[in-house]
């Protein structure tokens, strides 16, 4: 629109107005004030972004680049009117394609989402501020006719807790407290590991015993934790003695909702963990950044810190230790990069979350460039039970190599999808699907795509190794978060792998060429392929590109960007040269 013809709308501007005033006028509150903004407006018009420009003291090109880089937003001169559905590879596996089909041939306009952390209820729809779970094309009528979501409960997302002492289950608590109770959480054990800590430990002893405890990242990398918090806490002695705490609870990796889980079912244990994390390592105030699709969790958590702080667990002389410790919350709003550490810390100072060149890493230069601690919600989880009941307890689950216990997120072609608790090691792939309650028809097992989109497609010589960090890497995969997305026979993998590049594509931040060209060109070639239009060569160009993209991309998200392509080509060549000559084995794909 040119200049002369742009019309301010002063109502949008008034309220943009009255929503900005609320805001101080600093950068790291510039993300919190634009997705303020959204939520009131709808959108993110131009007056609206050069208003936010003018109170923060920053030029429209600022503003407008952070407001476009996050998915949750909508920047444009009217609000939109869509309906949006996540095509990820768990929603595509569960029929996302079909209900796509089906709410375009009702007239309605489709947008794609990123995954919204609910994959045991796939396929997913969100309309306006109602999430719609397991929708299939019989059931867009009614979603389209404004009836409201089935209501599920918590528990319903989970398929068991298989430890034998249920002392050691995060798990435990979920569904037999009230979440919104500081009481019952107290009942149940919540701030006591806390209260040790600080009357009976000095931070190098508690750091000690998670080392001892061998508790290793939950995220996906497997780093011991102890390590990371003793050099973090080196690294504050460096940076004047200040350091942070975040939790990552920017769960965007599809066919992950365990942390979601967690914190819905008991947000205190959380709270209590990171008060422990803080005290380890010296710092004073931390930030829980959580993925902005989580509204309801983020409204609890916001009343559980306030409830914290009145009881005295947390805020200052926290019990009386003398001990002061600040939780902050800070929403996202979309954007899959965010779950990387540099990135996400990029973010919380209300910049575009892209990630930065490690070294320095974070535990010497994080957040303000202070030493950062940086944790996703499972792995601080187990902080509690290591403090309370010491090392030797903790590792009396799980393997040597391994201790503890892993919550497994399964979604796919099995009966139940949900979350499975157990000991690290002790169970394969193959058990874990049958506590499932095996797969969901006729059809046999054909592959697991393991360890979320960044992680590697396994076949059926797969099922029978046991479920642990050093045991996959061994048999050629990741564990990561734990993620398994189940396959059927009666799966296209080409056209599976396409809807898992596709997600690669539109959460690329493009901020280098290997991953923002070669997202784009590995979509187009899988588009190829399913589109019946493949040649052989591009086959070879799919390596090519896995390759170039594992090797020089700036980030984890393009060194792993082809990692299922890659491995799924190895694994199932045959089929993906039947798509060359115009044919789909699995009789998906319409040439």
């Amino acid at each position: 629109m040119a200049q002369q013809d742009y019309v301010v709308d002063r109502s949008v501007e008034q309220a943009a107005r009255h929503v900005l005033s609320h805001f101080p006028p600093e950068r790291t509150e510039l993300l919190p004030a634009l997705d303020a903004l959204n939520s009131q407006l709808g959108y993110l018009s131009r007056e609206t972004i050069e208003l936010a420009a003018q109170h923060f003291c920053l030029s429209p090109r600022e503003v407008y680049g952070a407001a476009t880089f996050y998915s949750m937003w909508t920047v444009g001169a009217a609000p939109p009117r869509a309906v949006h559905l996540c095509d990820d590879g768990p929603c595509h596996a569960a029929g996302a394609a079909e209900v796509r089909r089906a709410l375009e041939r009702a007239g309605v306009e489709v947008k794609r989402t990123s995954c919204l952390g609910q994959c045991g209820g796939a396929p997913v729809v969100l309309r306006g501020d109602r999430l719609y779970r397991q929708v299939t094309p019989r059931t867009v009528k009614a979603i389209l006719a404004g009836k409201p979501p089935k209501p599920f409960r918590l528990t319903d997302e989970i398929i068991g807790i298989h430890v034998a002492d249920e002392a050691h289950a995060l798990l435990r608590n979920v569904g037999k407290i009230n979440p919104r109770s500081l009481d019952d959480a107290v009942a149940a054990g919540a701030y006591s590991a806390l209260r040790k800590s600080l009357a009976t430990m000095t931070p190098e002893q508690v750091v000690n015993e998670i080392v001892a405890s061998g508790l290793q990242g939950r995220g996906g990398a497997g780093f011991p934790t102890g390590l990371k918090m003793r050099l973090t806490a080196a690294g504050a002695k460096t940076t004047g003695g200040i350091a942070y705490v975040v939790c990552n609870a920017d769960e965007s990796e599809p066919g992950t909702f365990k942390d979601r889980v967690l914190i819905e079912g008991d947000p205190h244990h959380l709270l209590e963990a990171i008060a422990i994390a803080g005290y380890a390592i010296g710092a004073h105030e931390a930030f829980i950044y959580l993925r902005g699709e989580y509204v309801e969790p983020a409204a609890l958590l916001r009343q559980s810190i306030h409830d914290a702080e009145q009881a005295g667990y947390l805020g200052r002389d926290i019990l009386g230790s003398g001990f002061d410790f600040h939780i902050h919350l800070h929403r996202g709003a979309g954007a899959y990069i965010c779950g990387e550490e540099t990135a996400l810390i990029e973010s919380l100072e209300g910049k575009r979350g892209e990630p930065r060149l490690r070294p320095p890493y974070p535990t010497t230069f994080g957040l303000f460039g202070k030493a950062t601690l940086v944790n996703n919600v499972e792995t601080l989880y187990n902080l509690p039970g290591i403090i309370a009941n010491g090392a030797a307890w903790y590792r009396a689950v799980g393997t040597e190599q391994a201790p503890g216990t892993k919550i497994y997120p399964l979604s796919g072609h099995i009966q139940r999808p949900g979350l499975l608790e157990a000991p690290l090691g002790k169970l394969t792939l193959r058990q874990v699907i049958e506590i499932a309650g095996g797969l969901r028809g006729a059809a046999r097992f054909k592959a697991c795509h393991l360890g979320g989109a960044a992680g590697a497609l396994v076949g059926s010589k797969f099922l029978d190794v046991p479920l642990d960090f050093g045991s996959c890497a061994s048999a050629g995969a990741m564990l990561g978060a734990g993620d398994i997305v189940v396959l059927d026979a009666d799966t296209c993998i080409v056209d599976y792998l396409r809807a898992v590049a596709g997600f690669f594509r539109a959460e690329s931040c493009g901020k280098c060429t290997p991953c923002r060209v070669g997202t784009e060109r590995q979509l187009q070639i899988l588009n190829d392929l399913v589109g019946g239009r493949g040649t052989p060569q591009q086959l070879d160009e799919l390596l090519y590109w896995g390759e170039t993209m594992t090797d020089s991309s700036f980030c984890g998200l393009g060194q792993t960007a082809s990692t299922a392509v890659v491995s799924g080509l190895g694994l199932f060549r045959e089929e993906f040269e039947a798509h060359t000559r115009g044919k789909c084995p699995a009789g998906v794909c319409a040439f």
